[in-house]
């Protein structure tokens, strides 16, 4: 038998190449076993029926509990603090008036980004 040293541990090299043959097997094996199925069509439609429901209730709580903000008179007080900020943070970049009220009126009120 040949001996490498690894360490204060020694491994046979045919017990090393054992295993790296063994892995190199499993490796190999298809995954056909842990790949889930595609949904059929009936199934796919079951999950649809099932989804709607739910991502309408999620929709109409967001939307819901956002208008309940919006109505709040300290949230007109910060969205205009926010909006004059901006339009003065334009202004000393260099904008003129006329391109720093465009910028603002297209960007319009801020809102959180859809996720990605």
């Amino acid at each position: 038998m040949t001996f490498c040293r690894l360490g204060a541990q020694v491994i046979t090299v045919t017990r090393g190449l054992a295993l790296l043959v063994f892995a190199a097997t499993v490796g190999s094996l298809p995954l056909q076993a842990q790949q889930p199925s595609k949904p059929d069509s009936a199934q796919f439609a079951q999950m649809q029926g099932m989804m709607g429901p739910m991502m309408e209730q999620m929709m109409t709580a967001t939307m819901t509990a956002t208008l309940r903000v919006l109505a709040r008179p300290e949230s007109a007080q910060q969205l205009a603090t926010f909006v004059k900020n901006f339009y003065d943070a334009l202004l000393a970049k260099g904008f003129s008036k006329e391109d720093a009220l465009r910028i603002v009126a297209a960007v319009g009120m801020p809102h959180a980004a859809a996720g990605r």
